[in-house]
């Protein structure tokens, strides 16, 4: 089992993977990355929607102390995926 690294990918390393695997240009992958994903998640969860995608997991609306937010539970195949690539 590896350590856990703290490093982050930040906004424009993400970006940048995600053109190369899309083979688009970067800037479409900023704007669906950075403002359709989120906006569709907003939109939904406010509304009291849960947002599920396969393979990576669901949004979904929660009641704290503070009013609605949103929590988020991965996907089965996304821990075990991750567990994988951890354990190499």
């Amino acid at each position: 089992m590896c350590a856990i690294k703290r490093e982050a990918v930040n906004t424009k390393e993400a970006v940048a993977l995600v053109a190369r695997r899309m083979g688009c240009y970067a800037k479409d992958a900023r704007e669906l990355l950075l403002e359709h994903f989120p906006t569709v998640i907003t939109e939904a969860v406010s509304q009291g929607k849960k947002v599920h995608l396969a393979g990576l997991g669901t949004f979904y609306p929660r009641r704290g102390r503070k009013g609605l937010r949103v929590a988020f539970r991965p996907a089965r195949g996304l821990i075990r995926a991750v567990r994988e690539k951890a354990d190499k």
